[in-house]
């Protein structure tokens, strides 16, 4: 990379950083395209992040890693490119297990100008757990590499423990997770996501016992973003949820006009076009 591209790109990773550590709680309604990107970006989001699953359902594939990591390149830097506020791309198991396979992947993720990621822990969403040093040489192959890249890319690493596929008695989940963020902290992500996790009273335990960032799947949480707030959550994710929103909402106009019902009810709260193109008229400093 160019001396001027790392320097832009040292910027937005700091930025993205200090929003784990600052007063308010980090929201992040992930998208999976570039007029996503632009709309949250024009709507005051600090940080755009995409969602692995809505990425790969977009172009037709399956999750769980079944999207190619050329396919998923693509979308990440065009989403990158498409704002000026920092981007965090899902990029679940790193698409590699070995830790100099995944960090080399990662850099081509930091290369297509994403500055932070989700690194799950294990293989096809939970269907195997990987050993706790064994994920730290891998969360440690990445830190190495951003240092070497010159940018301080921040690693959300994310815990498959509390997945219901995941074989483990439900009184030895929370030392596990514990366990398993001291250790990925230790070894250099910068913010633990035990997603699935919702109940307060654990996370605010969870939180009080390691003092870090922590982030939360939205759709799983039984808590208000105040109370997250207040027992110092950093950051909450949607994952799908804006896609699922969109595809349901896409279902039942498809539905209806089937059924020869009128296409009008739906129009009454649509987005209009000129909003479509106020959102994509700022062009990003690149």
């Amino acid at each position: 990379m160019t001396q001027t591209a790392t320097s832009h790109l040292v910027q937005k990773a700091e930025r993205l950083r200090a929003l784990h550590h600052g007063d308010r709680l980090l929201l992040l309604p992930n998208i999976w395209d570039p007029g996503g990107a632009r709309m949250l970006e024009s709507l005051g989001y600090p940080a755009v992040a995409t969602a692995s699953a809505a990425v790969a359902y977009s172009l037709g594939y399956d999750d769980g890693q079944q999207i190619t990591l050329d396919a998923m390149l693509d979308v990440v830097g065009r989403v990158a490119a498409s704002v000026n506020v920092p981007v965090t791309a899902d990029m679940e198991a790193g698409y590699a297990q070995l830790p100099r396979d995944v960090a080399e992947n990662m850099r081509r993720v930091l290369r297509a100008g994403a500055v932070g990621i989700n690194l799950e822990d294990s293989s096809r969403e939970g269907e195997v757990l990987f050993d706790v040093g064994f994920q730290c040489e891998r969360i440690q192959a990445v830190r190495e590499m951003a240092q070497e890249e010159g940018v301080p890319l921040v690693i959300n690493a994310r815990t498959d423990v509390y997945l219901p596929r995941v074989t483990m008695a439900e009184n030895e989940r929370f030392d596990q997770a514990l366990q398993r963020a001291k250790a990925y902290l230790e070894a250099g992500a910068d913010c633990f996501y035990p997603i699935m996790l919702g109940d307060l009273e654990t996370l605010k335990k969870l939180y009080e016992a390691i003092r870090a960032p922590i982030n939360v799947f939205a759709p799983t949480c039984r808590a208000t973003l105040r109370e997250l707030e207040d027992v110092g959550i950093a950051r909450l994710s949607l994952g799908l949820g804006l896609m699922r929103a969109s595809l349901t909402r896409m279902r039942k106009i498809a539905v209806e006009l089937q059924n020869y019902g009128s296409f009008d009810s739906f129009t009454r709260d649509m987005i209009t076009n000129d909003e479509i193109r106020a959102y994509l008229s700022k062009e990003p400093m690149q």
